[in-house]
């Protein structure tokens, strides 16, 4: 059967618009691959922030342990049977309260022991005032008697020796008296240690005795118990490296920071900066006390604290980011020339880069504070919003790396 000719005109047609299509196409793949083979080279993108305005802060970092500003440990001067524990963990006491009780039982005795004892050398000293008076009767009469020429002289001298042994046992028995009081005295206060009582007032936080439990106190006295003093008022005991301690000083405003407490700060002062050194593995930092207002009882002893110290503040100044004062060109300008030479670093002068056109120029500043991420600046030139460079992406034109690979534009940025 014959087609119509309609139909075959028709294809005829259709095939012809798909040869066109498919050669345009292939033109315009065959224009672009040669336009990226041979393209120009570009020069660097530079990224740029503007200069700001605000306060900057200088400040150090470090941490440490909080402990309360008064801490008193409570001992035993006296070893006995610990007969009663008035106080536990946590317990509030006043000045001169009773704790803790030792039996007293011993020390009674030895109390009792001494006053016999004094008694004791109070007689002797009766005794020997009594020996003393016959002695200078004694020695009264031989004297008269020798006056008459009734005795020999040698009466005299015996008589008298008999009166000065007698006075010196008066001088002995005084002596042992004041011996027999000391030991009354050293029973006595035995006996007074054996109330353990606070010399403070404050809170209970540690306690290391129970009743029944034996107290050796040979050759030191053992630790009952801790008292800490107004737990309103704690201090952070921290340690500042070496490299930090020539921006602290006694005054200094600090912030506290605990884990117990997340995105709270409690506000305190440096109040001592010591001047004994520490080191540890080859570190060297210096104890820190800085005074922290805990009102609420939140802060506990112990607690790891991570403190900020201010050491200046300066309110209203031109900063960059560090990233800027760290930046420098490492491709050509359009030109064919380098950039000009920054300065070798200083800590009061630095250099920041400008765009002229699309070149970065130099423009030397002055630095002032600076925090972890920006710095002050100041300088002929140096305004709020100038835009410096902070990084640059050097852009390249390259071919695919294999065989078959789409030609494309390559960029790399460098990190200053």
């Amino acid at each position: 059967m014959s087609q119509d000719p309609f139909d075959q005109l028709h294809a005829k047609r259709s095939r012809r618009w798909i040869v066109v299509v498919v050669a345009l196409a292939l033109i315009a793949v065959g224009a672009v691959v040669y336009a990226r083979r041979h393209r120009a080279p570009t020069g660097p993108r530079y990224l740029t922030v503007a200069v700001g305005r605000g306060e900057i802060v200088a400040s150090v970092e470090t941490s440490g342990s909080l402990q309360p500003e008064v801490q008193v440990q409570v001992g035993s001067q006296v070893s006995g049977r610990m007969a009663r524990v008035l106080v536990d963990f946590n317990a509030h006491v006043t000045r001169g309260q009773l704790l803790a009780e030792i039996d007293s039982t011993p020390f009674r005795a030895a109390v009792a022991q001494a006053r016999a004892s004094v008694l004791s050398a109070q007689a002797q000293l009766q005794r020997a005032q009594v020996n003393v008076r016959i002695a200078e009767t004694n020695l009264a009469r031989a004297t008269d008697l020798r006056a008459r020429g009734l005795n020999a002289l040698a009466d005299i001298d015996s008589t008298r020796g008999s009166r000065d042994l007698a006075l010196a046992d008066v001088a002995g028995a005084r002596a042992e008296i004041a011996r027999a009081h000391a030991s009354l005295n050293s029973a006595e206060t035995n006996l007074a240690f054996t109330r353990i009582t606070t010399p403070i007032a404050g809170v209970v936080i540690q306690r290391s005795i129970d009743e029944g439990q034996t107290v050796a106190a040979s050759f030191q006295a053992p630790t009952l118990f801790q008292i800490a003093g107004d737990l309103t008022r704690m201090r952070i005991i921290a340690n500042v490296d070496e490299a930090d301690v020539a921006q602290m000083r006694e005054h200094l405003m600090a912030a506290a920071r605990v884990d117990a407490f997340p995105g709270e700060t409690f506000r305190g002062e440096l109040i001592e900066l010591r001047y004994g050194s520490q080191t540890t593995s080859g570190v060297v930092t210096y104890p820190a006390v800085i005074s922290v207002a805990n009102p609420d009882m939140k802060l506990r002893p112990g607690m790891t604290a991570t403190v900020t110290v201010v050491a200046a503040r300066h309110p209203d100044v031109l900063f960059v980011p560090n990233a800027a004062l760290r930046f420098r060109p490492a491709s050509a300008t359009p030109d064919g020339g380098l950039p000009a030479a920054a300065p070798e670093p200083d800590p009061h002068h630095g250099t920041l880069y400008v765009l002229r056109g699309r070149r970065p120029v130099a423009v030397p500043v002055n630095l002032g504070l600076h925090e972890d991420r920006r710095t002050e600046v100041s300088g002929p030139g140096i305004t709020a919003g100038l835009m410096v460079v902070t990084d640059e992406i050097e852009q390249r034109s390259a071919t695919a790396g294999s065989a078959g690979g789409a030609p494309g534009m390559v960029g790399r940025r460098r990190s200053p």
